[in-house]
């Protein structure tokens, strides 16, 4: 990796980055209110990006909005117009990429991940690219993807920001060396920056940034083999090391503060 760029996104992330926005029991996740919260806090922040049947770029993680609406529609298969028929319990729908950009207005930095579909992932950049290279604060964000055409559609188109790999458990089992050095860097699952071969990447020069952390055990895996952390819970990115309460006392018990 370029030294300049590594110092770079070292320096603007260290804070972490906020997972699809400051989310809480309050505030959904790729929200509205997920992501004001988190530029009121002077958090970064990561969002999803899908493209939608009529060809807008829509946020949100899953492309099924089951999950977050509890009314099942795929997102590329639905217009933007249909797709605000579709609620996130705090009663507001999906956004539109520039809508979130317009609310940010450049006070933050931004992760922007790219989410394919059924092997759309060029036609997804190439769409993408305008509003991306329109940002007020381009030089201050970041492209991921777990999908290498859909970043390597966002050369061709000529997105102007550093673009990171992103490593589940698939590219953990499949990916090549050559795919995982093909990038500007690695975004990898937290857990797995233990593998060896994480390690000697970062030895090379690479760098990594991992999600999620929200809990002390997360924490100390990426504190120790990660450049950039990626925070879950809504406590954990106002506060380090502040484990959310409802996973201290239900979910993982064996977190001690």
């Amino acid at each position: 990796m370029n030294p300049n760029l590594k110092k770079s996104l070292s320096s603007r992330f260290a804070r972490g980055v906020c997972h699809r926005g400051l989310h809480d029991l309050r505030c959904p996740e790729n929200s509205r209110a997920a992501f004001l919260q988190a530029i009121e806090s002077n958090m970064p922040f990561e969002c999803d990006v899908h493209l939608s049947k009529d060809g807008k770029l829509v946020v949100c993680h899953d492309s099924d909005l089951f999950r977050v609406t509890k009314k099942h529609g795929i997102i590329e298969e639905l217009t933007f117009d249909e797709i605000q028929e579709f609620h996130f319990f705090d009663g507001s729908s999906p956004m539109a990429l520039p809508d979130l950009l317009s609310l940010n207005d450049g006070r933050v930095p931004m992760v922007i991940e790219l989410k394919a579909y059924q092997g759309n992932g060029r036609e997804l950049a190439k769409a993408a690219a305008p509003i991306l290279n329109g940002m007020k604060n381009i030089a201050e964000c970041y492209l991921i993807s777990f999908d290498p055409e859909a970043l390597r559609g966002a050369k061709e188109a000529d997105i102007h920001m550093p673009l990171g790999f992103l490593v589940g458990t698939e590219a953990v089992k499949h990916a090549s060396k050559e795919l995982l050095y093909e990038f500007d860097f690695l975004d990898v699952e937290v857990h797995y920056s233990l593998l060896p071969r994480f390690g000697r990447y970062r030895k090379d020069g690479g760098f990594i940034v991992c999600w999620t952390v929200k809990n002390r055990l997360t924490y100390n895996i990426g504190k120790k083999r990660c450049d950039v952390l990626t925070w879950e819970e809504v406590d954990s990115a106002k506060e380090e090391l502040k484990v959310n309460s409802f996973i201290h006392k239900r979910v993982n018990p064996l977190v001690k503060n």
